[in-house]
């Protein structure tokens, strides 16, 4: 999943920007309004859109999902065209800029935004579907609801994350897992070739035939650290309907800790064709809410006798809910409101890669207990099927084969003011984790407070990314606070 609040009713306490909060987005403004600028290249508007500060326009792209990570550029490229990206590259290498590239700005820590350049890919919105072939030629500036739309009317689809204004770029360079993952594997697995835009301002063709190692890179070695993809060529598939599922427990402690085990020891070993996910948080009064949802390709009496080995355990307090909806519908009834929102949030994750003791469990419920109802949510993703299927060495995604789940910490908030609070919260509960966790994280839910993130990230898998680093980017020129490091950091 890429983003907690797209998922079939979470609700945050979200509330509307207040006064601190503007106050926050106007200072870089400001100061990106009195940085200085060599000469623009010369490309036309045909090509890129050039924004500054005073521009009309310069707002309608500023938002990031992190508000508390958002930065006002000098200027934005918003490149139409892949020659244009190349121009900009070089450009900005040249003159020795601060730059980041955009596509969906869904990272957590912001790590697409910047004072200085913004070379963002929002522009490039090919999307061509080949039906008979089941492929999609997907530029770097399209949005996950954006491709789900245009793979659907053609009768495909393909597996991804439920945030509908996440970027493709981003998401599948990361991994990509979503709630088609365990019938058809991580997004990344899907990339037959990628298109890329290198430090020198050439273009590559990354595929298993031509450049396979920066290809390698590229499904899960996250985004930033190599170039700048323009186009992607993804395997899709036939699918026309899936089956929906939800189903409510308010529970004490100790039940709520009997249920996750049982979850635990159902949800990645399941049939591959269901995935599901597992919500957890406070639900005042020391108790604790639970909501399972998920999707399965396959057919509803199993999915039914499958989580009965959940309903069993104890009772919900809402009625499992079970629907057949078309592929789109279905991706609609996880996504939500289909607009780009910007929150005030923090986000952090773990990858269980062997089931939690009962201590651990137990230690889960009892840090969630005492806070406020909505105060944070863990969401606990399956892993195995078809994610396990490929060795952990054959992309740059590690956590393959006996993966259980991926935990996501998160909390969101409406005034700047509470900050300190939520940000200590889910400190305190992820501290209270670790005894218990392998120190494994998801690069796409990026976080800075990891010491040694590339380890975290890219595992045993490291030492061949800084490789394909060291080979395609020397100079470090795409670098950002958790790119792919030039050398493997000393423990």
């Amino acid at each position: 999943m890429e983003h907690p609040l797209r998922l079939e009713e979470y609700s945050s306490r979200k509330a509307p920007p207040t006064a601190a909060v503007e106050d926050e987005i106007a200072l870089p403004l400001a100061k990106a309004a009195a940085a200085p600028l060599p000469p623009l290249p010369s490309l036309p508007a045909s090509e890129v859109q050039f924004l500054r500060p005073p521009d009309p326009h310069y707002a309608d792209f500023l938002p990031a999902v992190s508000k508390r990570k958002q930065l006002a550029p000098a200027l934005r490229a918003i490149c139409k065209t892949e020659h244009a990206v190349a121009v900009m590259v070089d450009w900005v290498r040249s003159n020795g800029l601060n730059f980041a590239t955009r596509s969906g700005g869904h990272s957590y820590e912001g790590l697409s935004q910047t004072t200085g350049i913004a070379i963002d890919v929002r522009g490039l919105k090919r999307l061509a579907v080949d039906k008979a072939s089941e492929f999609v030629t997907v530029g770097s500036g399209v949005s996950l609801f954006e491709l789900y739309s245009g793979l659907a009317a053609q009768g495909l689809a393909l597996q991804a994350g439920s945030c509908p204004t996440v970027g493709v770029s981003g998401h599948l360079t990361g991994g990509g897992h979503g709630l088609l993952a365990r019938s058809h594997g991580l997004t990344c697995d899907a990339l037959l070739d990628a298109t890329l835009v290198d430090g020198q301002g050439r273009v590559l063709q990354a595929n298993a035939f031509s450049q396979p190692n920066l290809y390698w890179a590229c499904r899960g070695g996250g985004g930033g650290s190599f170039g700048v993809v323009t186009e992607f060529k993804i395997q899709v598939f036939a699918l026309k309907s899936v089956l929906v599922f939800g189903v409510s427990w308010k529970l004490s402690r100790a039940d709520a800790a009997r249920l996750f085990a049982a979850w635990q020891d159902w949800a990645p070993n399941a049939p591959s064709g269901i995935t599901s996910i597992m919500k957890v948080g406070p639900a005042g009064n020391g108790l604790i809410g639970m909501r399972c949802i998920g999707q399965s390709v396959g057919d509803e009496r199993e999915l039914r006798n499958e989580l009965r080995r959940l309903t069993s355990v104890l009772s919900p307090s809402t009625r499992l809910s079970v629907r057949m909806l078309a592929f789109l519908d279905a991706v609609k009834h996880f996504a939500g409101p289909l607009v780009y929102e910007s929150l005030l949030m923090k986000a952090k994750s773990d990858y269980v890669l062997k089931p939690l003791s009962e201590d651990g469990i137990g230690a889960m419920m009892a840090a969630l207990a005492p806070i406020v109802p909505g105060g944070i949510v863990l969401l606990c993703d399956s892993y195995g099927g078809k994610i396990a299927d490929i060795a952990p060495d054959a992309t740059a995604f590690p956590r393959r084969a006996g993966t259980q789940y991926c935990i996501q910490y998160f909390t969101s908030w409406g005034r700047s003011a509470d900050t300190p609070v939520h940000l200590a919260q889910i400190a305190r509960v992820y501290a209270t984790m670790r005894p218990f966790m392998f120190g494994a994280s998801y690069v796409n839910y990026s976080d800075l407070d990891l010491g040694d993130y590339a380890s975290a990230y890219w595992g045993d898998n490291l030492a061949r990314l800084v490789a394909v680093k060291q080979q395609y980017d020397p100079n470090d020129l795409f670098h950002h606070a958790q790119s792919v490091p030039l050398s493997v950091p000393t423990v």
